[in-house]
């Protein structure tokens, strides 16, 4: 369970009318504002649009959402999935991958992140990159994890 007052703030703050609806073109904007990494994919299946203006909620249906969200199975990936991606780029089998394939990962593929925050990402949680380019991205996983 969700806290419900938590995300009523939340979707007050989204709530540009004052009519006590969420825009579900903002779902998943209320799901990452409370600490969730819901998938794209799970957002649209509880209602998330496309469009700004085309469906809204009430906050207490966005709670029933949340909560749906959080128990929905595959609805965030987990450590090892995160690891296993990232093993998909270490062409020399030796725990490398080119920093400029994640920051494509990062930047283009998926719930897509500016640039300018990809590189702030770095900066706090990749190692250097070596001449070649290649950065080791177990430590990068376990920091953005919390696990380091």
């Amino acid at each position: 369970m969700v806290d419900a007052e938590a995300v009523k703030k939340i979707c007050d703050i989204y709530d540009w009318d004052g009519k006590g609806e969420l825009d579900l073109f903002f779902l998943g904007d209320v799901m990452y504002a409370l600490g969730m990494n819901t998938t794209k994919k799970v957002c649209v299946g509880l209602g998330q649009t496309d469009e700004e203006g085309k469906k809204f909620a009430k906050f207490d249906d966005i709670v029933e959402k949340v909560n749906a969200a959080k128990v929905a199975p595959d609805s965030s990936g987990t450590y090892h999935d995160y690891v296993e991606l990232l093993k998909l780029y270490d062409k020399n089998n030796n725990g490398t991958m080119m920093l400029a394939e994640l920051e494509n990962i990062l930047a283009n593929l998926g719930d897509e992140i500016p640039k300018e925050d990809v590189q702030k990402l770095f900066a706090e949680l990749c190692d250097p990159e070596d001449e070649d380019g290649f950065f080791p991205y177990m430590p990068f996983v376990d920091r953005l994890t919390g696990k380091a």
